[in-house]
């Protein structure tokens, strides 16, 4: 295939993918974590400080969780600039999300091309992302996972790059680096600053080491059980990994104060099953079965070389820890950065397929071939999601949706009403200047302190997602036989006493 066909090709994914991402962008509100990165970041753009912004009294929160407002600075700091020149909507907030996602196809298409040498695989890869349920979930939301996704890969790509790919150039010194320990000096740079945007994104970027450390153990054996030799850069560098993790355990151990608790033992359990994560990694794809049957074709299809071995390693390492070594609880948003490994897996799997079968077929090879490849990208993908009810375009009633129950409370509250809620969701009752009574994050309500919030309080407001969670159970019995209002909007409960 030409290049002017792949430029083509890869124009057409692209705004495919856009326009996925950017249609209807601000279609649903707000929901969980959103709301804390739409506070912080109007907070920075309001002081230039990562302060927590309260929209209810249009001025800084004194108590929306300062301990993650500086969390994820890399990406929020863009999402902050844009309402110098934008309104504040979440279509706008969103934005940042989009692009990384365009970018995210982009670095598809390229990884895959240089770790599969097949330029088809990697116009695959970037397609099915274009039209990734995950892909178009988190690119569409105010969350740093859109921008980690194709950071941790591109940071993943030079790393190997750095550590395994031969200079041809003409540098004296990077040359004889290169032929003296095995380091390929070009891409260091480019792989400490993509390694530190990573982690200062988020922390998973860890599970780098542990890639890193497997691939060390493969290429140590194979070494060794091919030529019988020990002494390598694999086995040196594996060497010096181990004594450098010895060294930390001994340390946490006589100072546990002294290391922070994300990279504290804390972080990884050996007890703790989430088998979750299995189906989850392939959730994108109409038959999880057959997602992982065109994975496993395409890591039974790939050359035995190192580039292919670092995409397998990546992919089965990170679900391994994702399923019994990581102590949090489950979210596909914690898997979402391994995918990209995984759909170049299931891009070589769909190419192997459609070869494989163009061979019986020798007169009409290329036509088969095309044929099978274009029968699998219409069956793999699960297109049914973008005409459900889930999909992000429609509005769902059963999705919580707290900007329509916020505007019911706008419009029928009265001067001097109390609102008790958690108040971090204060973007959908900006400048009400209510009195609020914010509820605790993990704190039920108890009858005691709801009738004293109602004596102390002649008129107000309770706005919850969740009653039974946030309420106790004889509170929540009292609040309903002694409420003069109460409604339910989209998932979201609304009680009122007067």
């Amino acid at each position: 295939m030409s290049n002017k066909k792949i430029i083509i090709i890869l124009f057409f994914i692209i705004l495919l993918g856009g326009f996925l991402r950017f249609y209807k962008l601000g279609q649903q509100p707000f929901v969980t974590d959103e709301f804390l990165d739409i506070n912080a970041t109007y907070g920075y753009f309001k002081t230039g400080q990562w302060l927590a912004w309260d929209f209810n009294l249009d001025q800084v929160s004194e108590n929306l969780y300062a301990q993650r407002e500086e969390r994820s600075w890399l990406y929020r700091i863009q999402v902050a600039q844009l309402f110098h020149w934008f309104s504040l909507t979440e279509a706008t907030a969103r934005s940042v999300s989009v692009i990384w996602g365009i970018i995210s196809i982009v670095s598809l298409y390229f990884t895959a091309t240089y770790f599969t040498k097949n330029k088809i695989i990697g116009l695959i890869s970037a397609f099915l992302f274009s039209v990734s349920i995950a892909g178009v979930t988190f690119d569409r939301m105010i969350r740093m996972y859109a921008m980690f996704f194709p950071v941790f890969l591109l940071f993943s790509w030079f790393l190997f790059r750095f550590f395994e790919e031969e200079y041809a150039g003409k540098v004296t010194i990077i040359k004889l680096i290169w032929n003296k320990i095995g380091i390929n000096l070009v891409w260091f740079l480019p792989m400490v600053i993509l390694g530190t945007i990573s982690w200062y994104i988020h922390l998973l970027t860890a599970n780098i080491v542990a890639i890193f450390i497997v691939y060390l153990i493969i290429q140590t054996l194979i070494i060794f059980y091919s030529k019988r030799l020990i002494n390598n850069k694999y086995a040196t560098i594996l060497f010096v990994i181990v004594l450098v993790l010895i060294a930390i355990i001994i340390f946490y151990n006589i100072n546990p104060g002294n290391i922070s608790i994300y990279a504290s033992p804390d972080i990884v359990t050996f007890s703790k099953n989430n088998f979750r994560y299995l189906p989850a990694v392939a959730s994108d794809y109409s038959n999880i079965i057959l997602a992982y049957i065109l994975i496993i074709l395409g890591v039974y299809s790939a050359k035995k070389n190192k580039r292919n071995l670092w995409i397998i390693i990546s992919f089965f390492v990170i679900l391994f820890l994702a399923t019994f070594v990581w102590n949090r609880n489950f979210g596909l948003r914690f898997i979402f950065f391994a995918m990209s490994f995984g759909i170049i897996l299931l891009s070589s799997g769909i190419y192997f397929l459609a070869d494989k079968i163009g061979k019986y077929f020798p007169a009409h090879q290329k036509k088969v071939f095309v044929g099978v490849l274009m029968t699998a990208l219409l069956i793999v993908p699960n297109y049914a999601y973008f005409f459900s009810k889930e999909s992000p375009y429609l509005k769902n009633e059963t999705r919580t949706d707290y900007r329509s129950a916020f505007q019911y409370f706008l419009e029928n509250k009265n001067e001097g009403d109390a609102l008790l809620t958690r108040n971090f969701r204060s973007f959908y009752y900006k400048n009400a200047q209510a009195k609020i009574i914010n509820k605790e994050w993990n704190k039920k309500i108890s009858l005691d302190e709801l009738k004293k919030i109602i004596t102390e309080n002649p008129s107000g407001w309770i706005v919850t997602g969740d009653p039974k969670g946030d309420i106790e159970k004889d509170a929540l019995k009292y609040i309903e036989e002694n409420s003069s209002d109460k409604k339910e909007i989209s998932g979201v409960q609304i009680y009122h006493w007067n």
